[in-house]
């Protein structure tokens, strides 16, 4: 996992797929529309969504093994959980179309950051997180999460 300011992007060398990524990010219009953005094929696309951030015991843990998630936001704040994957167990099995597989947290407490605007998380296969999480209390987001194919990097 990676947490930065956009900012330092650059410093991460992952190559053309990443760089595509941030400078797609650099250059992003706050007024953006929902949905998915091709950006490099199915190498690299952003899905855009807004939505009410939840509380902790309404979160799950999630992996993705074909894709690194690249969690942006533009408005609003959001904590995201973090826990390696071995501190995690199984859920709902991995679903190969959607390339998602659902987790729940062992005793272990996991790692809680805040997401703002102009910093960004990268989750890697390696890397349960569980998204869209409150800061305080549930309250509206927009946000951009990029998916990076890990043949890409």
């Amino acid at each position: 996992m990676i947490i930065d300011s956009l900012e330092h992007a650059s410093k991460y060398k992952f190559g053309p797929a990443w760089e595509k990524t941030f400078e797609f990010l650099a250059k992003v219009d706050p007024a953006i529309e929902e949905g998915k953005h091709i950006i490099d094929g199915d190498n690299v696309f952003a899905l855009v969504s807004e939505y009410k951030t939840k509380d902790y015991d309404k979160g799950r843990f999630e992996a993705h093994r074909k894709y690194v998630d690249i969690q942006f936001l533009i408005s609003g704040r959001e904590k995201l959980g973090y826990a390696s994957l071995q501190a995690l167990e199984e859920e709902t099995p991995y679903d190969s179309e959607r390339d998602v597989e659902f987790l729940k947290d062992l005793p272990e407490v996991p790692s809680i950051s805040t997401l703002i605007p102009g910093i960004f998380m990268a989750f890697f296969p390696q890397d349960g997180h569980m998204p869209g999480l409150a800061y305080d209390k549930p309250e509206p987001v927009k946000k951009i999460v990029i998916k990076i194919a890990i043949n890409a990097l």
